[in-house]
Order: structure tokens, then sequence, then C-alpha cells
């Protein structure tokens, strides 16, 4: 694997994760439906969201890491 292609990868699974563990669950935050919820809910919804971001992309570098990818 050259570096270009080491550093692109690497950048894509800084973004996704980003995007997966940062931005949606403050996306889902403003959201009416839990914004205007009990506090429990919206501690709730936005730990499934981020669990599932990061649960997700652990599952995808280990697919890619056996498939030789990363």
């Amino acid at each position: 694997m050259s570096w270009i292609g080491a550093t692109w990868r690497g950048l894509l699974i800084v973004a996704f994760f980003f995007a997966a563990t940062v931005w949606l669950p403050d996306f889902v935050l403003g959201l009416d439906a839990i914004a205007l919820a009990p506090s429990w809910v919206r501690d709730l919804g936005v730990l499934g969201v981020w669990g599932a971001g990061f649960v997700g992309g652990l599952w995808a570098l280990r697919l890619l890491q056996r498939r030789r990818l990363i």
C-alpha cells in the first residue's frame, strides 16, 4: 500500500468516526422530537445513535482488515 493510499484510508476512517460519533448524535439532539423529550429519553436516544456508529465502525474496520483492504 502506498503512502497516499494509506493516508486516504486513514482520513476516511477518521471522517467516518467523526460523522458517526460526533456529528450524527449532535444532529439527532437537534431534532424536535428528541429535543422536547424528557432528558432520560434524549440521553438514551443519543447513546443508542452513538453506540451504533461506534460499534458499526469497529465492526467495519475488522471486516476490512480481514479482507486486507486496510
